[in-house]
Order: C-alpha cells, then structure tokens, then sequence
C-alpha cells in the first residue's frame, strides 16, 4: 500500500518521500523541515491517499547536499576517554560541578564560577581578588612590549614567564593570578579595580558601561569551561608529565589561539561585516560556494542547539548600538536558517557581542574565560597518575 511505502513516484512529478525518509536524509527535526517547505526550498504533495504530505526528494537531496558541502569529507578522529568531575554535556548545555551553566550565568559572576570550577563550592558572595603586584604589572607591561601588541599571545607568554618565576605555585593559583593580569595582558591597560568583566570593558572602552559588563561577564560564565575540548587535552597532557602549573596552562592557550577553536569568533565578525555590505543571503551563499562552513554554525555536541547562543544574544540585544548591527546580525540567523542545516553556536553570539560592543575583533575574551576551566582540569590531572598518556602510530605504507 502507499502508506506503507518509503518513496512515491507522482506522474511528471519525480520521487516523493514521507515526512521520516525527508527528515532522515536531511538530519534535521521536523520543524525544521516544515520550515524548508515553507520558504519554498523544498515542495510539498498531498500524497494520493488524499491525507499524507509527501516531499520532493531532488529537493531534499539538493538541500542535502548543500549542506554537507559546509564541511570538509570525514576525518579519522582520535577519541580519548578521561574521567573528570569538572564539567559534564548534555543537550541541555554545560554544568559546571553540576551547575547548569545557564542557570550560573544568571546567578553568579565569572569569579564565583571560577572558584566553583577550581574548588567544587560556589561563593555565596561575590568575589573579589586582589590587584596584580607592582612586580606582575612590570612583568606584564614587559611581556606586552617585547611581543609587540596585547592580546593572546601576550597572555600565553606570560603564562610561559611565570612558569619560570612562580613554578611551584598550584592550578588554582597560577590561572587566579593570570586571570587578574589579563586585562593588561590582553588589552595593554590595567582596567583598574572591579571584577575581571569591568576591567576588560574599562581597559577597551574607558568605561564600564553596565549593560556591556554584564554581556562580557555572561559570555566569560559560558565559555568558562567545555569539558574536553582539544585546548583542555593539550593542558591535561602537558600536565601529566608534570612540569609546573603554568606551563600546562600555556599549553592550553597556545591551543586555544587556533581559528577553528577560541579564535572562532573573529571569522564571525568578518562574516557579519561581509553581511552587511554584500548582504546576508549573498555572504553566507559566498561561503557555501566554496565548500567552506559557515562561521558561527553547527557543533558536534549540540545537534538541535547550543544552549549558550540565547543568554548570550540576550544580553547583546540589551546593549547600546550606535553602529546598528543588531538588523545585520537577525539577517544572518534568519538567511542561515534557509541556507544552513546547523543552529548558531556561541562562536556567533561572541563574535556579535565583540561588533555590537566595538570591541577588536581578535579579542580574545575565549582564552580568557577558558582560563578558570584549564586550572581546574590542570589540579584534576595533577591528581591521576603521571605520564598516563601515550599515541600509537599505525603505518601508512602499503
């Protein structure tokens, strides 16, 4: 019977399918395929029993197709399993010592949540840590010269320095002190007194507007921590042979500096810039074009979406934008919804907040929120046995 059929060939119609093979196909939910439908991107029939929707499947195929070109083909992945109390992912999101994230952000400061990660308890007070010394604001002001420009790489040599001067300092106490220099680390001024949120408006902008701080301090809580991403392994590893504490946090950062990681965001803001002069549909297309994947989009965790995005958006959409880039950045989600088979993910709503905020595109608010997580898996990994690590190689001659 037709019902009971996978696929139905209409009279000068093609191959049509049922809702589960179009879904399917697509890897998409329902709702989403009702969307295409309704924006036209795939047809739609009446199935001849007079009551069952039937899709066109060249459409679904084509859709298909489009965005998989978002990707590069497979790549063998190397899984490594390590047992962590720190941060556990569900499609609900993040939970730090399990804390959901999202319920952190909007009860607890990015201190607080650092502490929680480093000690297993949250502060019921806000937290305050104390000034840099003179001493590491020279150290700071020196490293910032002899690299040439704040920013990541000024925070990753740091890191490096200290490992020299400090070496016996603990995880905990190594990320605490390079998280209160790294407003001067990162932006070339101290920012003065506050929390770490206030400091880093202040450094960039002269002031701490509040609507910004708490935009900056939400997007430090979300990106505090991801359980293993490759920047928290490469810290675990380096902290498994055991040098000191600083130099397995720069392990972590130098990894963090890559494009496809914490550095994300910037490509995001170039991809809302290209938006608004070329326009939405036509700066996502260009990317499409080149079997490139849309920055900003889709995650291997999150398949439906990244829990993190609507806090995040949220407290950009309170901001002051004299430059009007709100219009610019709904015109990518709505053009991304018809063109991109994946949600937006928290690289899209930082790299938002970094253009709505005029804050440099390279800033690397990632890096410094990923800090407090990359303390805690550094005194965790401290814990286990030493140089548990170690590849295989499998021979590639024939």
């Amino acid at each position: 019977m037709i019902g009971s059929t996978s696929a139905v060939t209409m009279e000068c119609m093609g191959t049509f399918v049922g809702a589960a093979e179009a879904t399917r196909i697509l890897g998409v939910r329902p709702e989403t395929l009702y969307a295409y439908v309704s924006r036209g991107l795939i047809g739609r029939r009446v199935g001849p029993d007079g009551r069952r929707s039937l899709y066109d499947r060249d459409d679904i195929e084509a859709l298909a197709r489009r965005g998989r070109s978002r990707t590069s083909p497979p790549r063998p992945s190397i899984d490594v399993q390590v047992a962590s109390a720190v941060t556990s992912l569900d499609e609900e999101g993040p939970s730090y010592r399990a804390r959901p994230v999202v319920e952190l952000a909007r009860s607890a400061a990015f201190e607080q949540v650092a502490e929680l990660l480093w000690t297993g308890e949250l502060p019921d007070d806000p937290v305050r840590w104390s000034a840099p010394s003179a001493a590491d604001r020279e150290l700071a002001a020196a490293i910032v010269a002899v690299v040439g420009r704040p920013g990541l790489a000024a925070l990753t040599a740091a890191s490096t320095v200290l490992a020299e001067r400090s070496a016996d300092d603990a995880p905990a106490v190594a990320a605490r002190r390079l998280l209160v220099l790294a407003p001067q680390l990162v932006t070339g001024a101290d920012g003065g007194k506050g929390s770490t949120a206030q400091r880093l408006v202040r450094a960039w902008t002269g002031r701490a507007e509040r609507r910004l701080v708490e935009a900056v301090d939400t997007a430090l809580v979300m990106l505090a921590d991801h359980e293993l991403t490759t920047s928290t392994l490469a810290a675990r590893v380096a902290a498994s042979v055991r040098p000191s504490a600083y130099d397995s946090l720069a392990a972590g950062l130098s990894t963090v500096a890559g494009r496809l990681h914490g550095a994300a965001a910037e490509e995001v803001v170039g991809l809302l810039v290209d938006a608004r002069t070329v326009g939405a549909a036509a700066a996502i297309d260009r990317i499409l074009d080149e079997s490139q994947p849309v920055p900003g989009f889709g995650h291997s965790i999150y398949k439906r979406r990244d829990p993190r995005v609507a806090p995040l958006l949220d407290s950009v959409t309170a901001l002051a934008d004299p430059d009007g880039w709100a219009p610019t950045v709904a015109e990518v989600l709505a053009a991304a919804g018809s063109r991109v088979p994946a949600a937006p993910n928290v690289d899209f709503g930082l790299g938002a907040l970094l253009l709505t905020a005029r804050l440099p595109p390279d800033a690397p608010l990632f890096a410094v929120a990923r800090l407090a997580g990359l303390g805690a898996h550094v005194a965790e990994e401290m814990g286990e046995r030493p140089v548990r690590f170690r590849g295989l190689t499998r021979s590639t001659r024939s």
